[in-house]
């Protein structure tokens, strides 16, 4: 039975041939579709292209899936309402491109730029854009995605034609013709167009170029930027120089990049005012000590500068210095300074009061404000009302003999004057009545010293028995415990898990770093013993607070 239908099915297919041999161009079409055999009806097909019947071969080209051949048989012979659903189904950029051409020939403007973006023919569609479609803008999109020299010529010709010379300059810049792109930005005065074009990509001569054409015209800022582009160090330093102090970061940019020891000393100088007496913000030298990558030196400055804020009682500005500075030194693993960690704790001691009396710790906020107090001549902004938050808080924690001490240093006649109304008299009742620390004082609590077991105050940093300074809990301000022990995990500084845990429910910034928190993110920590031998190395000997 199937070796019959078969046989059938040959017989049908000759049947299919022969009539289309004899000009039966119906009779052999139909019994081909019929036969829905597509090797039959390719066969067919090719008869009738061979006897110039393209479109009936182009039905049969469909009919077997033969898109491609089929389109380019339609299109021959202009039959583009046949030819269009297939466009979609063939890959041929050739294809597209003829179809693409067609169309536009007939004034079919959005088809045939359809029909060039599948061809990906991208100067034919700027074409379309500038001179069909009055769609310029597109066009220039167009090359600024997909960059090509022809399409780029297209359009600064265009541009040109149009008085438009910011784009004229553009394009012929991604046409590669930057010699012309140069003297047109020159003669227009559109050097601002020409260097965004080339960016920090183009060449030295490029750039000297530039240098020279602002410098002529008095733009010292543009002129010194390009001068260092190409490398020119040193005349770039000396126009930012000539420009004066707004520009001194682009000079410290200049000198990090030069490492030259000549233009070092240069910037120095200026900086401390030998060229004009007038010393410059110190913060600049800062500045200069890190693009060089001296950061000890950097340290030093970064001292001298916190301690200027710190005595005009800007303590979070000193603050956030000094704890940028710790971060650049471990980075570099770096010693770190002694001094300056210890303003830095102080500072952080004194910062997170404010929530510790928000979260009823009066004896942890007590315990931190008499770590100030002892350090008093770093606030001299704020003595008095530092002192009389520390009788306050020392008296919220019964803390009565330091409240009493703290009293009588406000009573003195230089601070007296100062002391707010509202406090006086208690201040005053304090110094007259003094009375033993009641029962359940907070006073500091003892535990062991994280390095040689000696007992000592939970606020007491440093160990007078091995001389060693442990970490500061940055949640507390407390000494860090082993077995209560995390770090946040953007600046790594120590804290101790359950207070960060507690604090985070009320605020989900470290007190450190300012960085975002989850709970979760929190380390478990079980054993800190690298950690602190980490911490060990950073202070070898100290000197008791």
């Amino acid at each position: 039975e199937l070796d019959r239908a078969d046989h059938l099915a040959q017989c049908r297919a000759g049947i299919a041939r022969t009539s289309i041999r004899l000009c039966d161009f119906q009779r052999g079409m139909q019994v081909a579709i019929e036969l829905k055999d597509p090797s039959v009806c390719k066969d067919c097909a090719h008869i009738l292209k061979s006897m110039h019947q393209n479109g009936e071969a182009a039905q049969l080209y469909e009919e077997a899936g033969a898109y491609d051949k089929a389109a380019e048989l339609y299109i021959c012979d202009k039959m583009f309402e046949a030819a269009a659903p297939l466009m979609s189904k063939i890959d041929s950029r050739k294809l597209h491109t003829d179809y693409a051409k067609a169309k536009e020939a007939r004034g079919a403007y959005r088809e045939a730029l359809a029909a060039f973006e599948k061809a990906r023919d991208s100067d034919s569609m700027v074409r379309l854009y500038l001179d069909k479609l009055n769609e310029p803008q597109k066009a220039f999109q167009l090359v600024r995605e997909t960059p090509e020299i022809p399409g780029a010529e297209r359009i600064a010709e265009y541009c040109r034609k149009n008085g438009n010379i910011c784009g004229a300059v553009e394009f012929l810049l991604l046409a590669k013709n930057h010699e012309e792109a140069y003297t047109m930005a020159e003669r227009h005065d559109e050097m601002e167009t020409f260097e965004q074009g080339i960016g920090e990509k183009g060449t030295r001569d490029q750039h000297m170029t530039i240098a020279k054409y602002y410098e002529q015209r008095n733009l010292l800022t543009n002129a010194a930027k390009h001068y260092s582009l190409a490398e020119e160090y040193p005349m770039a330093l000396k126009l930012y120089l000539k420009v004066g102090e707004k520009e001194i970061d682009k000079a410290i940019e200049v000198v990090g990049k030069a490492r030259n020891d000549a233009l070092t000393h240069t910037l120095i100088d200026y900086l401390m005012g030998d060229s004009d007496n007038l010393p410059k913000d110190p913060n600049f030298v800062y500045r200069l000590h890190k693009a060089l990558g001296n950061y000890m030196q950097a340290a030093g400055t970064a001292l001298i500068i916190a301690k200027k804020d710190q005595e005009e009682g800007n303590y979070k500005q000193a603050h956030a210095l000094l704890f940028r500075t710790y971060q650049d030194l471990k980075r570099q693993k770096l010693a770190l300074p002694q001094e300056l960690w210890r303003r830095l704790m102080i500072l952080h001691s004194y910062v997170i009061v404010k929530r510790l009396v928000k979260a009823g710790d009066h004896a942890t906020a007590a315990q931190m404000l008499l770590r100030v107090a002892k350090n008093i001549h770093q606030f001299p902004v704020h003595i008095v009302p530092i002192l009389t938050s520390v009788v306050i808080e020392c008296q919220r924690a019964k803390m009565t003999t330091e409240a009493y001490q703290y009293s009588c240093m406000l009573m003195r006649p230089e601070y007296r004057p100062q002391v707010s109304e509202q406090y006086k008299k208690k201040i005053e009742n304090i110094v007259r009545k003094p009375c033993a620390d009641a029962e359940g004082a907070a006073h500091d609590t003892q535990s062991a010293c994280m390095y040689c077991g000696d007992n000592m105050g939970d606020a007491q940093l440093d160990c007078t028995m091995c001389k060693n300074i442990s970490p500061f809990c940055i949640v507390t301000g407390m000494r860090m415990l082993r077995d209560d022990w995390t770090y946040c995990p953007s600046c790594n500084f120590p804290a101790k898990r359950s207070a960060f845990t507690a604090a985070l429910q009320t605020s989900d910034q470290c007190t450190m770093c300012e960085e975002r928190i989850k709970p979760g993110d929190l380390p478990m920590v079980t054993d800190p013993s690298a950690l602190i031998a980490d911490y060990k190395s950073l202070f070898q000997t100290i000197e008791p607070l």
